[in-house]
């Protein structure tokens, strides 16, 4: 039961942004939606390679604290994100603020033809670069020809 309780907890933490030194932000800039989408294609392209590391880099530092390794990162994609870590097709809609958080909303289809929506939370860091703080994958009935 212990075992259920930590690992609920931590599934609860990747899809939910940790917003401790994230600043609301008003508009993304044409400059910020370029470096958002390549940060997500970067680390689905990272996990469909098994590039733990590349994958896990791309996280936000308290996100990584939480996870623990990389390894541990590729583990929890394998067993609770399947469908972005072997990915058939991505489509990219544009970064938008909602609530004062940006997000990244992908469409991906799955290996098996089904369509998800992910949802990633970005947060951008001191030093301007954007980092993933969470993704939140929901089914849709649609699926892929």
């Amino acid at each position: 039961m212990k075992r259920i309780l930590v690992v609920a907890s931590l599934l609860a933490g990747l899809t939910m942004p940790c917003w401790s030194n994230a600043e609301a932000i008003g508009d993304i800039t044409t400059a910020d939606a370029i470096a958002i989408h390549e940060v997500v294609q970067s680390q689905l392209d990272a996990l469909a390679n098994d590039d733990a590391v590349s994958a896990f880099e791309l996280a936000t530092p308290e996100k990584r604290l939480l996870i623990g390794s990389p390894d541990n990162f590729l583990r929890i994609i394998k067993e609770e994100y399947n469908p972005i870590y072997r990915y058939q097709r991505a489509i990219f809609s544009k970064p938008e603020v909602v609530d004062g958080d940006a997000i990244q909303i992908v469409r991906v289809t799955d290996s098996v033809g089904h369509v998800w929506v992910a949802i990633f939370s970005m947060q951008q860091e001191d030093d301007s670069s954007w980092k993933i703080d969470g993704c939140q994958l929901l089914e849709t009935a649609s699926v892929s020809i």
